[in-house]
């Protein structure tokens, strides 16, 4: 149950929902499925157990998972998927875990377990897994390592998120190169994208008559969009970081993370490999359209691809003189709620969509399952190199940097995005964003 010391006003406040979500709590408690009508008669024995199962997308998919769960079962337990969009889902679900009527079941993720875990919102599953030997080990510990928390199990995963360098290898091996790959440092990624960057008369940067406003390639784009996703994990490979290493100060102004952040700064500016946003600005995504070499991205956009050109897969490059390759690794899970009015059969349908059956059905969607000894079977729907296999399936364990956590991820994000715009345009430097944004974003990390 939720903590004796969280009130349900105290959750709506941690939870980030206003005072006036109070009133969403009827209109958005759901119905016990089976609810008695009659206090005195009792249910028949074998009545089946319908359960409620929130999630955020994938509908047609889930309905598809709960027809084969009800099967397995013999239609003892059904599935009842309530499916909404994104910010919807997070603020129904704090609403109805305020409330104390939750659903049975809930997807949750990394921007939610750890302050729904410290509010006593959800289970500790660890004592469900320990008692159930059937249950699957073979998880990348980089990714379930994402739902534990402070000794405590509070997802069991479902998908991989794996975000690394994507590079053109038709450009490449026309320029003569061969892409970067273990090894390969940033240093090798500037050469590489000052040979790439060709504007529409041929020039490269290094010469005379270069145009940036008139580029046909560039050598790189997309690498500094977002700072949990992209930035943080390539400080990371820079041997720094964003934040201290118990997450409760900003170190984007410490002298190694500028550095970090001054060498992008000069790849957009100084060298004019990477496009600044204004000279892209309505032109889409550069690298679908063949017109960037190397992007930082998730495989999403494989769906965008229209076989135009190769492409491989790389950890983003080694930096500075203590560097280490990473990619960031995401991932959501499902989870039960700590009211779950039926926890032992949502227990059974978060163990069915941790087993093979489950997962294949996830796997025809173009999902990458969690799980080692499945996460392949998305092989079966996608035509990928082997760089793929290796990266996002093989070696995420090796590389994998957890992407950052925090309650308030989002509005930390927003706020280094905010303060670095105009650095990234050349009208500010790195360190004077960096140390005007950190007392904002110190501020936020306290608010843990």
């Amino acid at each position: 149950m939720m903590s004796d010391q969280m009130t349900r006003r105290r959750f709506l406040r941690n939870a980030g929902l206003g005072a006036g979500s109070a009133l969403m709590l009827a209109a958005c408690q759901p119905m016990a499925a089976g609810q008695a009508g009659d206090d005195g008669a009792a249910a028949p024995a074998a009545e089946p157990v319908s359960i409620i199962s929130m999630t955020w997308g994938r509908a047609e998919m889930m309905e598809d998972v709960a027809a084969a769960f009800a099967e397995s079962n013999d239609g003892a337990i059904a599935v009842e998927n309530q499916t909404l969009g994104w910010g919807d889902y997070w603020t129904k679900l704090n609403t109805l875990y305020a409330s104390g009527s939750p659903p049975d079941s809930a997807w949750t993720h990394t921007a939610w377990v750890r302050p729904h875990a410290v509010l006593g919102a959800i289970e500790d599953l660890n004592p469900r897994i320990d008692a159930s030997p059937e249950f699957p080990d073979d998880w990348y510990e980089s990714v379930w390592g994402l739902f534990t928390f402070e000794g405590g199990q509070y997802g069991t995963s479902w998908d991989v998120g794996v975000q690394g360098i994507w590079f053109n290898r038709t450009l490449y091996e026309a320029a003569g190169l061969t892409g970067p790959g273990v090894g390969s440092t940033y240093a090798d990624l500037l050469e590489a994208s000052l040979a790439l960057t060709t504007d529409r008369a041929g020039n490269h940067p290094q010469d005379d008559g270069f145009n940036k406003r008139e580029v046909a390639v560039w050598g790189m784009s997309n690498m500094v969009d977002n700072w949990v996703n992209e930035i943080r994990p390539q400080a990371v490979a820079w041997g720094t970081d964003v934040f201290n290493e118990d997450e409760t100060e900003c170190i984007v102004n410490s002298e190694a993370t500028v550095e970090f952040l001054n060498w992008y700064l000069d790849a957009i500016q100084t060298h004019q490999v990477h496009p600044s946003a204004d000279l892209i600005e309505g032109l889409g995504n550069l690298f679908v359209s063949g017109s960037s070499a190397l992007i930082s991205t998730f495989p999403g956009i494989i769906d965008q691809f229209d076989g135009s050109f190769e492409w491989e897969i790389s950890p983003y490059p080694m930096g500075g003189d203590s560097g280490a390759h990473t990619l960031n690794v995401g991932g959501s899970a499902f989870s039960i709620p700590s009211e779950s009015p039926h926890p032992e059969e949502a227990w059974q349908w978060l163990a069915y969509n941790a087993g093979e059956e489950a997962h294949r059905i996830w796997a025809g969607t173009g999902i990458i399952n969690a799980r080692r000894s499945t996460s392949k079977y998305v092989l079966e729907q996608l035509d990928v190199p082997d760089t793929f296999v290796e990266f996002y399936m093989d070696r995420i364990d090796e590389f994998g940097v957890p992407v950052w956590q925090h309650k308030n991820r989002a509005q930390i994000n927003t706020a280094l995005t905010a303060a670095f715009e105009l650095v990234w345009l050349g009208d500010r430097t790195v360190e004077d964003a960096a140390n005007a944004v950190k007392a904002e974003v110190d501020e936020l990390l306290a608010d843990a």
